[in-house]
């Protein structure tokens, strides 16, 4: 099975001394504020790590975001905060009533009249045109979910994470936020039985919109798993970093924002080809400002070179499209 090879790093894990209360602390953090700052990238909001680390720690006020994903970054910290208190108690037992709970702190100073409340009308999945479960349906599948979390005691830890992300995912009881609620649903079990909260990359948020949409209505996990197996091993290896006192070079730097006039003339394109390849699936977009003009990641200057040596090699867009994703 795909995620019995976390079982070697994990035990390299486990062989390693305690950190200090000091390197702890560092990790923590270090974990805590990319856990906001790539949930909110998932979700559509377009501050970047700097400014997420602004609203955290320095308790400032970042201009042209909205209020919103000020609260929200606020609020992923407050979550993060209560799933590592409740992973370490011993006698505690999963269920739909923490799920309830993680959602009334997403939802908090947003939506306060609905948090832990099950939706009552219906809902899209955020990709394709895909209808969820009708809200009848909801409290009697949330608590066939609730069973399910209570069984679910001999798969691999991280497959029992990965499968309790699906399955509320699958049925999303709630009027919004829950996709930060199934994220963080996930990294609770993983906490609970010794793992470290899985790290996504913010490249991967197309992969993961995708893969959740094929996981769950064409029955295809292949890419999903390797996801989220991905994101697992990735904070395995950022805490075997820090347990082995290896100084290793961030990966990722924050990107820089522009608008599509900008982009344009970055990547020596006209505004109408970003706005058609946008349309297509070849780009995606980082967000709107405060006034509404959407907004460009930096990173996606690398992925427009691709496409353009693609073009001249006579592919066509879709093909274009399915090279882009295997790469």
């Amino acid at each position: 099975m795909i995620y019995d090879n976390l079982n070697a790093k994990k035990s390299e894990l486990d062989k390693q001394p305690p950190l200090s209360a000091e390197a702890f602390e560092k990790l923590r953090k270090k974990i805590e504020l990319e856990t906001a700052y790539v949930s909110g990238c998932f979700d559509g909001a377009s501050l970047n790590r700097k400014e997420t680390a602004e609203i955290l720690y320095e308790d400032k006020t970042v201009a042209d975001h909205s209020l919103t994903e000020h609260i929200q970054v606020l609020n992923a910290a407050k979550v993060f905060e209560m799933i590592s208190e409740l992973s370490k108690k011993v006698n505690h037992q999963i269920d739909d009533t923490d799920v309830k709970n993680i959602h009334r702190i997403v939802v908090r100073n947003l939506d306060d009249n609905n948090g832990g409340m099950y939706r009552g009308f219906m809902l899209k999945f955020q990709v394709g045109i895909h209808d969820l479960p009708d809200s009848i349906r909801v409290q009697r599948m949330m608590n066939d979910f609730g069973m399910w979390l209570f069984s679910a005691r001999t798969l691999h830890p991280a497959a029992i994470a990965a499968e309790a992300h699906l399955k509320l995912m699958s049925i999303q009881p709630f009027g919004q936020g829950n996709a930060g609620v199934a994220r963080f649903l996930m990294n609770l079990i993983l906490m609970r039985h010794g793992y470290p909260p899985a790290l996504f990359s913010r490249r991967e948020k197309t992969e993961y919109w995708e893969t959740l949409e094929k996981a769950i209505f064409k029955n295809d996990r292949e890419g999903y798993d390797k996801l989220i197996c991905r994101a697992v091993n990735r904070a395995l290896e950022a805490y075997l970093n820090a347990a082995q006192k290896k100084v290793v070079e961030e990966e990722e730097h924050d990107p820089y924002f522009l608008r599509i006039g900008q982009l344009a003339k970055e990547c020596g394109e006209r505004v109408s080809t970003l706005r058609y390849w946008t349309s297509m699936g070849l780009l995606e977009t980082a967000g709107k400002t405060s006034a509404d003009y959407t907004l460009y990641s930096s990173d996606i200057l690398p992925r427009i070179k691709r496409l353009k040596e693609l073009k001249e090699e006579r592919y066509t867009l879709e093909e274009i499209r399915r090279k882009l994703q295997e790469e």
